[in-house]
Formats: C-alpha cells, structure tokens, sequence
C-alpha cells in the first residue's frame, strides 16, 4: 500500500482550542508558523504576559515534527532525531515539563555505502568523526579508505569557504566528496558546497578557528560514540514534543489559529493599523499587532515579506516502509547508512528505525511478532516520486546486503518536505523593525540551533514590548 499522507488530526487540540473570529484581534505578538521555533516564542512570550496570537496555516502543529501511523504505530512522519551538541530540547523540556521522555539511539551508530568495485561497499562510519571528518586520518576504520593521508596544516582562511572546500583543502576532495559531502547530503539534504560548518556546526567551527587544525578541532568534539549517537529522540515520537509545547503555550495565555494561512502581512496606513501596528491578514481572523514574528520556511517568509520566491527550498522525498525481513534482525548497517554520491543507489539515506529505537523495535515486535522492521529512505536530491514498492525494496537490498522484494514491502507511506537553505538568510529582507525572523531559515538547521535562537527572539520581544500594550482597535 502506497500513500502521500498528510495527517492533519491533532488529538491534543479540541474545536474550542481554536479561534475562528470575524472582527479584528488585538495583539502584543502575532507569531506565523507553528513549527518549534514559532511554539518557543508563543509559549514564552505568552508566559511573559504578552498577548500572543499564533497563526498555523496547516492542521496541526510541528513542522517538520509529524507523525504518520506505521504498522499500527504512531512514529515519525520527518526529523526523528535531535543533535546533541546543545542542550537546547533537554533544557526547554526542563523548563516547561513537558510529560515527554528523552531517549538515546543505538551506539552501534551508521555505516557509509560508497561505490566500489562489485557495486556498492560498506564500512562502519569513522567512531571518531563529525560531520564525516575524521578526528584521526590514520586510524583503523578510516585509513583503508584513504591511505596516508594526514591533514594539510594551513591558515584559518579570512573568509569563510564552503564545508566542503575546507575539508578538500585540508584532507583532500576525495575524502570531502565520500565522507563529509554524503553526511551533508544525507543529514541536512544540502551538499556540502554549500553550506558552511559555522552554521552546521558552530562549536566545531570557533575551535577550529581557534586552534587552526580541523582534525584537531573533531578531536575535542568526538568523545567516542559512533555516529549517528550523537543525537537523541523522544520515546514515541519526536513529533510529541511539538504537540506537548503547543498545550503548554496554551495555557500560558496563548491563541493558537489552526488552517489559517496568513495572506499578506501590512504596515503602517493599512486599514486598522496605526503607526505602531502591523496588520496580519489570516482571512477571517485579522491580527493587529504590535510585533510580528515570521516563523515559517524560507518560501513563504520570502512571500510575506514582499520578495520573490527563489525556489532556494530543497525538496525532500521520503520513504516509510514496514518491511517483512528476517535477515534485517541482524541490523546489517548498524542503525542505518549514509550513501555516497558515487553509489548506484537511488537513495542518499537509509534509517533502520527497529535497529535505531529500542521503543520501535519492542513496539512493533509486540504488535506485530519478529522479523518487521520500519526503514525509511531518502531520495536523492532532486528526485521526483522516486520510490514505490519495487525501488524501495531494491534500495534497501542494495544498502543493507539482505535481499528483499517487493512482495516484503508490506507499507509504504510517501512524505515530501522543503528544507529551508541554511546557505542563506532572509533576515535583510525584514527592514520593518516590527517584523523578526526565526525557525531555520535564519537560525540553521536542527533544533540544537532554533530553539536558542527563537528564545533568544522571545527575549528580546519580552524586553521590546515591556511598554503599554495597543488600545484594542473600536
């Protein structure tokens, strides 16, 4: 069974939950895009004292953090994982005590596939590594695949250089092409060309500009756990941490507009507003506001800030498969694999989620009894409807090693998303001092860079607007 799900029930929020109105609502803070950042910032500044208003164009809140039902359970339609880097998602799970329940992968940790001589070949991911570089060059489960090869000492470059001309200068195109280029690729569906490790990897980034050694800096920051470790998720699904906050921003203070997309965004001298107000057109609910937050994907902050779209949003195919496959109990690449550019594989990624979670895999076992697995599959980049029964089943023999055909596919569910660029920022465009930015298009990818970011936006509306509200519009 194939499907394009796009699940819009949101079991946590009730018709009374949600505000339909026809006159016009008075606000401290209007914030676009119920995503993680925008839930951050309505939850905080709701808590604050300010009147909040968060506007969601879709059905349910979380972005990117969504659920699909699979072989009976509910797991994750997009991000399954959270880096670790900061303790950004720890620590706002503390703050609001979310009944949520962090939980730690597999230290087996992810294999690359690359192209070899017979097709494809298959090696655990350097345990020392970041980013796919290499703490040490020499050791044993790198130097097979690049033989004496030693960083080239240089300066730490005036200006920044894309990740992957900083590697290739350092340790070599070839290793910048088969490692760090696939995690790219696979991680944040952007090829290292152009993306910039001070935005992927900001600590990474300040101690290699400290020390000027890049394998050195990787050598600080990889304590041992295999990749793919050094991450975490949230028992049941990371799309609960999103439904979680969404309650908790609630009863903070906060209005939470569901299936309202937000037609324009207007200044001063629209109809309604006055010089410090901005009108925020969501249909039948318009919002006079003080401040506007646009939390949404790079598209549309383009569109509500009157720039023209770029189409700089990167599309992101992905497969959810339930697979009948006994030689999978094995968990052949470990909790999944990255894949090279170079291999004759119609995927960039392959996550085994059974191998991955222990909550999947004694889930899914007690559901459904041994030998099922849920894997998902990410299509390369640019691919259009890649995936049925018989690519997928064809992806995964080829990647894992165990054979397995289409008749064992016995769900697939299709997922597309839009990736907001991490290369570029939209943030010149919001010359109304009114109007802030936050969510990935200006903060970076993942969580353990949005959430400070969006606090750190909460923070400074909080101290904007400690000045009398808006008189309510007659």
């Amino acid at each position: 069974m194939r499907a394009d799900d796009t699940m819009r029930a949101d079991d946590t929020m009730r018709a009374d939950d949600t505000m339909r109105a026809d006159d016009m609502v008075t606000a401290d803070v209007c914030v676009i895009g119920a995503g993680m950042a925008g839930l951050v910032i309505a939850a905080e500044t709701a808590a604050a004292g300010l009147r909040t208003v968060l506007v969601e164009a879709s059905g349910q809140v979380g972005g990117m953090l969504a659920p699909i039902g699979v072989g009976g359970l509910t797991v994750d339609a997009g991000a399954e994982s959270f880096a670790t880097r900061t303790d950004a998602v720890t620590d706002l799970i503390g703050q609001w005590h979310l009944p949520v329940a962090v939980t730690t992968p597999n230290p087996a940790g992810a294999w690359l596939v690359a192209a070899g001589d017979a097709g494809v070949t298959r090696a655990p991911l350097p345990r020392r590594s970041v980013l796919g570089i290499p703490a040490d060059p020499d050791a044993d489960d790198i130097a097979p695949l690049f033989p004496g090869r030693s960083e080239k000492l240089l300066p730490v470059p005036a200006e920044e250089p894309s990740l992957f001309e900083l590697v290739a200068s350092r340790l070599g195109p070839d290793l910048a092409d088969t490692l760090v280029d696939t995690v790219c690729r696979g991680v944040y569906s952007r090829p290292s060309r152009d993306l910039k490790l001070s935005v992927v990897h900001p600590q990474l980034w300040r101690r290699f500009s400290q020390t000027g050694s890049l394998t050195g800096a990787v050598a600080e920051l990889a304590a041992g756990p295999r990749p793919g470790s050094a991450v975490a998720g949230i028992v049941g699904g990371m799309w609960r941490l999103p439904r979680e906050l969404a309650s908790r921003a609630r009863a903070a203070g906060a209005t939470i507009l569901m299936d309202a997309p937000v037609r324009s965004i207007q200044g001063a001298g629209a109809a309604g507003a006055s010089d410090d107000a901005v009108i925020v057109d969501a249909g039948s609910t318009p919002i006079r506001a003080r401040t506007v937050v646009v939390a949404t994907g790079r598209e549309e902050a383009l569109r509500l800030l009157g720039s023209a779209a770029d189409g700089d949003g990167t599309p992101v195919e992905l497969a959810i498969a339930l697979v009948h496959a006994p030689g999978l109990d094995a968990h052949p690449v470990g909790t999944g694999a990255l894949i090279a550019d170079a291999a004759p594989i119609d995927a960039k990624a392959l996550t085994h989620a059974n191998a991955k979670w222990a909550w999947v895999d004694d889930a899914l076992s007690e559901r459904l009894g041994p030998h099922h697995h849920i894997v998902r599959l990410s299509a390369r980049d640019g691919a259009a409807d890649a995936f049925d029964e018989e690519s997928v089943a064809a992806a995964i023999t080829a990647v894992t090693g165990v054979t397995v055909a289409p008749v064992d596919v016995r769900e697939l569910h299709i997922r597309r998303w839009h990736a907001s660029s991490s290369s570029s920022s939209v943030s010149a465009v919001a010359a109304d001092s009114r109007i802030y930015l936050a969510g990935a298009t200006v903060a970076g990818t993942g969580l353990a860079s949005v959430i400070p970011h969006a606090r750190e936006v909460a923070a400074s509306l909080v101290r904007a607007l400690a000045a009398p509200p808006l008189a309510s519009a007659s």
